[in-house]
């Protein structure tokens, strides 16, 4: 079972705690000045995940990761203070299959995001609140620092240098991949409670004057935004479905014809709609509901993109008791052996924090640390049984399954159509789309100067006199006068002529 492991530390209200710490606690409007125009500075959320921490969708945070109750609502992250409150911005926890924005999947570069700035409001004054790190998984002392900042009661933007001496933990510093980051907003004594509005959120590089500050208008100053391309295809949800190509229909659940073959073990079927399969955990095993998917014997390596649309009723938890056990796992069996491949957990996410699940089964070892061996993984394997848990709620937990895909990579014939955009996107923005094969890191242009326009844009690809082979696209894009920013394609896309 995935764990969340996190060593208890206390932290003092004592400003001799301070010692060390950078702060800037600066007006939330910049002062006027002469006219200028500053570049936006780098941004973790922007960057990494293509979505600034503004607050804007539920995305920006998941407030299962929350100490205390949290709601992201009217463009702010609202959050209950209380003794133990903290907000994970970005989170992993152990023994689980890291996807999506776990920080395993995504670390955080400690040498190019060095500062931690927000916008809060909040009631208290002489208080402290808190930034810790971590660059393992486990979350222990050992691999922890972190930092101490006063707290200021009004609307405040914090400006916070995490490269300061780290005080926290075992006094690891800044620095390498970060796996996990907690904001303490304001850290209070047993029996004062209060709520903090955040505004936004950025972990963010060097910059000038105004650097801690999304772009907008601040007085005379104007933050120009940096670009933010979003490759849209090729993805991996364009590859051939296994379903579909074995029984010429997929498993999508929202109706009960999807569902023939399906077998259901531990669990009750309450029906078929729009939410997918609603089943309830029930049974001898209630924790350990099982669908035995029907399947031909198909190779490893061709269908490797698990996608899973899933939601259940309740909230999130991994405890081993009623109301516990959110994961998921997928479960196989290469015919060289009759013991079953077990998956690592995958974590679930509950109500507006649910989110498909993606993940490329051969990028990465997937089996849970306990499983039986021999231990063969799934790359290289062919594949002749396959199951899907849901759940490890051993309470009678209701769930809706709308979908299971596994795809092979998307593929095309002569030429394919790259498509983005660009999600900060302002007139006169241009762009360069390349190519690189897979496992190299030589790019090939294939267009260049292209003007970008407001929604979607379209490069042809054709594969010409390049050699047949699995490619991955990048797009850069320059604002005027802004630096270039590039993103990758999700998915690889094979090339035949």
């Amino acid at each position: 079972m995935a764990r969340r492991r996190t060593a208890l530390i206390v932290v003092t209200t004592a400003f001799a705690a301070l010692v060390g710490t950078t702060v800037t606690i600066v007006p939330t409007a910049a002062p006027a000045q002469a006219a200028t125009r500053e570049v936006e500075s780098p941004d973790f959320a922007s960057e990494v995940y293509g979505d600034p921490w503004d607050y804007s969708n539920t995305a920006d945070q998941n407030t299962d990761a929350v100490g205390t109750s949290a709601a992201v609502s009217n463009g702010n992250l609202r959050v209950a203070l209380r003794s133990g409150d903290s907000v994970s911005l970005v989170d992993t926890v152990s023994g689980s299959l890291p996807y999506g924005r776990d920080g395993a999947a995504m670390p955080i570069d400690a040498s190019r995001y060095k500062r931690l700035s927000f916008k809060m409001s909040q009631p208290f004054d002489r208080q402290i609140g808190a930034v810790w790190w971590w660059t393992c998984r486990e979350k222990t002392s050992e691999c922890g620092g972190g930092i101490t900042f006063p707290v200021t009661p009004g609307n405040k933007v914090y400006d916070l240098s995490l490269s300061s001496a780290s005080t926290l933990q075992s006094g690891r510093p800044w620095s390498g991949k970060i796996v996990a980051l907690r904001l303490d907003p304001v850290v209070l004594p047993a029996g004062k409670s209060g709520t903090a509005l955040i505004d936004w959120t950025r972990l963010r590089g060097a910059g000038g004057a105004h650097a801690a500050y999304p772009p907008g208008t601040y007085g005379d100053a104007v933050v120009a935004r940096r670009p933010r391309p979003v490759v849209d295809s090729p993805n991996v949800r364009q590859g051939v479905d296994l379903a579909t190509r074995q029984r010429g229909k997929p498993w999508v659940f929202t109706n009960a014809g999807n569902a023939s073959g399906v077998g259901v073990k531990y669990a009750t079927v309450l029906g078929y709609g729009a939410d997918g399969m609603t089943a309830r955990n029930s049974g001898q095993y209630p924790g350990d509901s099982q669908l035995s998917l029907p399947v031909s014997r198909f190779l490893a390596n061709s269908y490797h993109h698990l996608s899973v649309e899933y939601t259940y009723d309740g909230g999130f938890s991994l405890a081993g008791t009623p109301g516990g056990g959110k994961m998921a796992r997928l479960i196989w069996w290469d015919p060289s052996s009759t013991v079953p491949q077990i998956g690592n957990d995958m974590l679930t996410w509950s109500g507006g924090n649910a989110r498909r699940i993606d993940i490329d089964l051969s990028a990465q070892n997937d089996l849970d640390e306990d499983a039986l061996s021999p231990k063969l993984g799934w790359a290289g394997r062919t594949i002749s049984q396959l199951r899907f848990d849901p759940n490890e709620d051993p309470g009678s937990l209701t769930w809706h399954l709308k979908a299971i895909h596994l795809r092979t990579d998307p593929s095309a014939t002569g030429a394919t159509t790259v498509k983005f955009h660009d999600a900060a996107w302002v007139s006169g923005t241009t762009a360069t789309v390349s190519v690189a094969r897979s496992g190299s890191g030589s790019w090939h242009t294939v267009a260049k100067n292209v003007k970008v326009v407001k929604g979607t844009n379209s490069v042809r690809f054709a594969l010409g006199s390049l050699p047949e082979a699995k490619y991955r696209v990048r797009v850069s894009m320059t604002h005027p006068g802004v630096a270039t920013a590039s993103a990758k394609s999700s998915a690889v896309i094979a090339m035949r002529r």
